[in-house]
């Protein structure tokens, strides 16, 4: 006998168990409460997807994980029949489930599969209810909405104190340590106590864009990172007098991806 717990979502008898996927668990709740009766595929996508639209793989490709769970404690793949033009069954009496659940119940195959309106059809009197699994937010959607909301409250509220006491950006480099010039449309930053050089400039002078540059100076070459105030993309540049033209050569594609 096997057993099924749909809430730990595994498959299991006297000496294998393994787990299945969220999907998969719903596709078998149906095909169970329908056993050994033909699920057509309309009604299983719909206890499964709810208004969710999927392609045209999924549902099989949920039927052959279920079947490949079977055979990896050792059961019969053939557990889950296809029926031809219709959907699938379930053998029944072979697979053991005490947990009750809402009715899977047979929607109308009425409309080409498959549609996003499909919960829309049939009886609109008496809508069909969603299972729990459709009805709640899972956890970790819960946490990052949460998350974000925390984001935005903060970011707001800085926002505003910054108006309020004429807070600038240059303010917050200066207390953070970087130094801040501008060079025709760029931003550039640097490290206190540090020049840029004619060199450096010369190249920043041909590098036009609307974009922040940091720089960091090493031994015998300086590093600098190009930021897009528009587009939000960034290069690394490794700059010294000894491979200027493969730093210009990047720095030019940079810019052409800009345009």
């Amino acid at each position: 006998m096997i057993y099924f717990d749909n809430v730990a979502r595994k498959l299991h008898n006297d000496h294998k168990s393994t787990r299945i996927g969220f999907r998969e668990t719903l596709v078998l709740e149906c095909l169970l409460q329908h056993a050994p009766q033909a699920v057509s595929k309309q009604t299983l996508i719909c206890y499964s997807w709810g208004s969710e639209y999927i392609g045209q793989t999924s549902l099989a490709k949920s039927v052959s994980a279920l079947r490949r769970a079977l055979i990896a404690i050792g059961a019969d793949a053939s557990l889950v029949v296809t029926v031809p033009k219709y959907g699938y069954r379930l053998t029944q009496g072979m697979i053991a489930h005490h947990t009750a659940e809402p009715a899977c119940s047979e929607v109308d195959d009425v409309t080409p599969l498959p549609q996003p309106s499909l919960p829309q059809t049939g009886r609109s009197s008496h809508p069909q209810p969603s299972s729990p699994a459709q009805r709640k937010v899972p956890l970790y959607r819960q946490c990052l909405l949460i998350a974000i909301t925390l984001l935005l409250c903060v970011a707001t509220s800085v926002f505003v104190v910054g108006k309020m006491n004429g807070w600038r950006w240059s303010d917050w480099v200066q207390r953070g340590g970087l130094n801040q010039k501008r060079v025709g449309a760029l931003y550039v930053f640097y490290p206190p106590g540090s020049e840029l050089g004619f060199s450096i400039e010369q190249f920043l002078t041909h590098s036009q864009c609307n974009c922040l540059v940091y720089i960091e100076k090493k031994h015998k070459y300086s590093t600098f990172l190009f930021v897009s105030k528009q587009t939000h993309r960034s290069t690394f540049i490794r700059y010294s007098p000894l491979n200027i033209i493969q730093s210009t050569q990047k720095i030019d594609e940079f810019l052409q991806q800009e345009k």
